[in-house]
């Protein structure tokens, strides 16, 4: 794919888990809650020139923005995050790309109010990880990941619902599904197990995510 259509298809897409505009960066400490985000579940791209609704604005220097989410990613991330960058013009603007891969050292954290946080992406935002997804991450091994498994019509829903919403309870689950809660709660905590969705802990009632 060239690169004029790349820059379009994301732009159509707009941000999600695995996509972020920047019209430029921000400061480094801010933005590595973003990269540890991406490195801590399946990757992603940090467009920087870009608005939040697609307009492309381009970048001054370069040199600057990189500079930026490398300090981002190797000082404030810990362990560092690996970058790679691409440049596009698109109507005469120069757009920057960071790419990140999904990271075989999780979980990455960043210091924040002098303790160490970790985030993970859930849709277009980046969210603290409980202790029991940071658990998972740090159990996590990419290369022994087995392939998806055929899911059946419930789950199917279940997984579009969490698309379509970025996050669900067992409650929303239950009264969608028409089960009973303690049904619909072994059905999450069965895909859970599977590593297809992750339990979050940290509000006053637990809410799944796609892993």
């Amino acid at each position: 794919m060239d690169n004029h259509l790349r820059i379009k298809e994301w732009i159509m897409a707009g941000e999600g888990r695995e996509l972020e505009f920047k019209t430029r960066v921000p400061a480094p400490q801010k933005m590595a809650k973003t990269v540890c985000a991406f490195a801590n579940t399946r990757g992603g791209h940090i467009v920087v020139g870009v608005m939040d609704d697609g307009e492309i604005v381009g970048i001054v220097d370069e040199e600057v923005e990189k500079k930026l989410l490398l300090e981002a990613a190797n000082y404030y991330c810990e362990p560092p995050v690996s970058l790679h960058f691409e440049t596009y013009m698109e109507n005469y603007l120069m757009v920057l790309v960071a790419k990140i891969d999904e990271s075989e050292q999780k979980p990455h954290s960043i210091l924040q109010k002098g303790e160490e946080q970790v985030y993970i992406r859930v849709n277009a935002e980046s969210v603290m990880a409980s202790k029991a997804v940071i658990k998972v991450l740090a159990n996590e091994i990419i290369s022994e990941r087995q392939p998806p498994r055929a899911l059946n019509s419930r789950e199917k829903a279940l997984i579009a619902r969490i698309e379509e919403r970025g996050r669900i309870t067992v409650k929303e689950y239950a009264q969608r599904m028409n089960l009973s809660k303690r049904r619909a709660r072994r059905m999450l905590v069965d895909l859970v197990n599977e590593g297809i969705i992750r339990v979050h802990t940290l509000e006053k009632e637990d809410y799944y995510t796609l892993s």
